[in-house]
Order: C-alpha cells, then structure tokens, then sequence
C-alpha cells in the first residue's frame, strides 16, 4: 500500500515555516513567506480530485463561522506530563488526541471530546 502522508507533510519546515505553531493566517494571500499549493492539502489533487471541493470548502467556512459564533469551544483532554515526539509540542496539550489513528480520514486519536457553551451571542 502506498500512501501519502500528510501529516509528514504539514510538519516539514521546509513547506511550512514554524510548522508546530499555529499560525492560521499562512493560508492568507498575503502571507509571507508564500506556501506552495500544493503541500496544504486538505483535498487531494489530480485525476481523482473531488470535483466540488471549492463548493464543499465554501459551505464548510459558512457552517463554520454560522456555528462558532455562538458556542465557546473547550477541548476536555489529559494533556501528557512529557513531550513524546520532536516535531510538535501538541501533544502537551493535547495530549494522545495530538495524534491521528490511520483510517480512510485523518481525526485525532479516539476522537476529540468538547465541552460547548453558549456565549449568549444572537
């Protein structure tokens, strides 16, 4: 089986400058330094492309922004006591749900429970 792996991916930084920090505004137009298209790949590319990811990924920042601004997110997790891996500090915080599983879609290892509030916002 072969596989591309974008978790490898996403932590080069080569492709992604500071790649464990999260820093939402490299997928701007106008950040610098730019990141190739081809690296962020949330959809992938080529023949076998979904033919409405430009309409999927609009609707998915709508029901998004529709959702978010009126509940406060809280992961619940057990942050780890020590850093287990090299490449990312996630797992401090996050801690086994920093790791995906391998299955047909990337998620964070035995999902990701929530405590959701309503910030009162109408």
């Amino acid at each position: 089986m072969i596989q591309v792996c974008q978790h490898t991916i996403h932590y080069d930084p080569h492709n992604f400058p500071e790649p464990s920090t999260f820093l939402p505004d490299r997928h701007l137009d106008s950040y610098e330094p730019k990141i190739d298209s081809t690296v962020w790949r949330p959809f992938e590319r080529g023949m076998r492309a979904c033919l409405g990811q430009n309409l999927a990924m609009d609707n998915m920042r709508i029901i998004l922004l529709l959702t978010a601004r009126w509940f406060d997110f809280e992961a619940v997790v057990e942050p780890s006591k020590t850093q287990r891996v090299g490449f990312t500090k996630m797992d401090l915080k996050l801690g086994d749900q920093a790791f995906q599983q391998l299955r047909m879609s990337a998620g964070p290892r035995d999902g990701m429970q929530m405590r959701i509030k309503s910030t009162g916002r109408t």
